[in-house]
């Protein structure tokens, strides 16, 4: 009588398991971070005192995939000044260490440089402003006022903490070589097609789109949802004091903010 053979059941190497679950988790993790939703952290404040510095946010990265952005909205962007690949001069490092012939693309966002074969995740860097202007919309302004359309345009969540308004001739701002006036005095400008004029709540402070130009489409990423947590000072209420705390002087006390954990970001202009 013939003896059965048992089949053999081969155990999974321990090491294999953990491989597997390690690149499913970051595969995972990788899609959610880049498709779904993000978690950032204000670091300015040119969106005071709708988001303050030290607002912890979730972010909602699906919110623009089936429809555009509405004049009011806040919206994540990536900043449009930004290199997109490492090794690349910013204004901030003109002259970074590593060249761009010094990486090698994995997958995006992640590269590997070449001499010391460390991994890199180069994005560019994601920034928080209100839009403004419209594509078509024909944007203006004149002693802090902002006028889309000849008009007087307000979401009544700006604020000014510079008692100064400086004059057109008196500004610095080019765009592409061009003389376009100062902070408080600029314009005319017509938007493009699939682009928009987006500013900071915070007026005096904020570098937005009358310092860099229009913000395209396709560099908007999403949407802030909510605050999930918050920690810091309370705002500069005065333009002088602003730039102390950016200097590191007369800085105040952090505290958590108790009153901000679950604030939800809404239009103004369809809430009022």
């Amino acid at each position: 009588m013939a003896r059965k053979i048992k089949p053999i059941k081969r155990k999974k190497n321990e090491i294999q398991d953990t491989i597997e679950a390690i690149l499913f988790a970051f595969v995972v993790a990788f899609l959610i971070k880049n498709y779904i939703f993000q978690n950032f952290k204000i670091p300015s404040s040119s969106m005071e005192s709708t988001m303050l510095i030290g607002d912890f946010l979730y972010g909602d990265r699906t919110r623009y995939y089936f429809t555009d952005p509405q004049q009011g909205d806040i919206v994540i962007f990536q900043h449009p000044g930004d290199p997109d690949e490492p090794g690349l001069p910013t204004l901030e490092n003109p002259h970074p260490q590593y060249t761009r012939d010094d990486y090698m693309l994995l997958i995006k966002p992640i590269y590997i440089n070449k001499k010391n074969f460390k991994p890199v995740w180069h994005q560019k860097k994601n920034i928080v402003k209100r839009v403004i202007g419209m594509p078509g919309d024909t944007i203006q302004v004149v002693n802090k006022h902002v006028l889309i359309n000849g008009k007087e345009f307000r979401t009544g969540t700006e604020q000014y903490i510079d008692s100064r308004v400086i004059p057109r001739n008196n500004g610095n701002i080019m765009w592409n070589d061009t003389f376009m006036g100062s902070r408080d005095n600029i314009g005319p400008v017509v938007v493009p097609p699939d682009s928009y004029f987006v500013m900071g709540d915070n007026r005096d402070v904020s570098a937005d789109s009358r310092y860099w130009g229009f913000l395209p489409r396709k560099a908007i990423t999403g949407a802030p949802a909510f605050v999930f947590f918050s920690h810091g000072a309370p705002p500069a209420r005065t333009y002088r004091d602003a730039y102390y705390r950016s200097q590191g002087i007369n800085r105040q006390p952090a505290r958590i903010r108790w009153n901000r954990i679950f604030k939800v970001f809404r239009n103004p202009l369809k809430h009022k």
